[in-house]
């Protein structure tokens, strides 16, 4: 398991078990729900089917709340207060899982973090649009990459005549604007202002990228935010537009990250 993950996975674990060992701290986030007796908080560890991509995946949320009406006073020692639905499930633990209380848990050393991964199926569905997507991902820094952008632009589901009549302003209708530099420069920086500009606007897709609304089950989705020490609700985190680190083995994808 690399670092990224490993860290993540330990601050998922430290918050959790915090929470479930003083959850006097955590009473403002409680007390927005109506009944908080016998609540928990349960880490996921489940994959869950996402209506984006039409396949299971990890989820937005990273723990959120359930009652447990058993008595788990042996159970918590055991675990040091972790409980998550592995856990639960290993026990025979029965649980009602809390709408609207998922937590996203980010790496409190790192300010980097990833907001969103989107290939070009997913992209298509949240943004109506492959050459969008293949205009933000442009290889335009050095000469002997842009010759990539061909299987590129095939990779993104879409064509050099779509491309160049889409972003006509800059080709010129040149369907070898893909092995011009200063022309693939100007489409991708024009594509992630565009790409900014849709999410800037559109309180639905800001719901979808940012909480998971509408992609996945309750309580996967996420209302809830921690970074750090603080625990905050959710609404939108200021973002940058760039690329997967896998573009050039052929895995394109968008990425947000702050």
């Amino acid at each position: 398991m690399y670092k990224g993950t490993y860290d993540g996975d330990i601050d998922e674990i430290k918050f959790v078990a915090e929470f479930n060992s003083n959850k006097l701290k955590f009473t403002n986030y409680l007390s927005k729900f109506d009944d908080n007796q016998d609540l928990w908080m349960i880490r996921v560890t489940s994959k869950q089917f996402s209506k984006l991509s039409n396949r299971k995946v990890f989820t937005r949320s990273d723990c959120y709340l359930a009652k447990i009406k058993s008595d788990i006073t042996e159970l918590l020692e055991k675990y040091d207060y972790l409980l998550s639905e592995d856990i639960l499930e290993k026990n025979n633990i029965q649980f009602c899982k809390i709408p609207f209380s998922g937590i996203s848990i980010k790496m409190t050393t790192s300010n980097s973090y990833q907001i969103l991964k989107t290939g070009p199926n997913s992209f298509n569905s949240l943004f109506g649009s492959y050459e969008l997507g293949a205009g933000a991902s442009l290889f335009c820094l050095k000469d002997m990459e842009l010759k990539k952008n061909l299987d590129l632009i095939k990779g993104w589901n879409t064509s050099i005549e779509k491309m160049t009549t889409s972003f006509d302003a800059f080709t010129n209708n040149n369907k070898e604007f893909y092995l011009n530099k200063e022309i693939c420069k100007a489409i991708k920086n024009h594509s992630c202002s565009q790409i900014t500009k849709l999410i800037d606007t559109n309180k639905d897709l800001q719901l979808k990228i940012f909480n998971g609304v509408s992609l996945y089950e309750e309580p996967y989705t996420t209302y809830f935010f921690y970074h750090g020490d603080g625990l905050n609700e959710l609404t939108t985190i200021p973002f940058n537009v760039t690329t997967g680190s896998g573009r050039t083995k052929g895995d394109y994808t968008i990425v947000l990250k702050p």
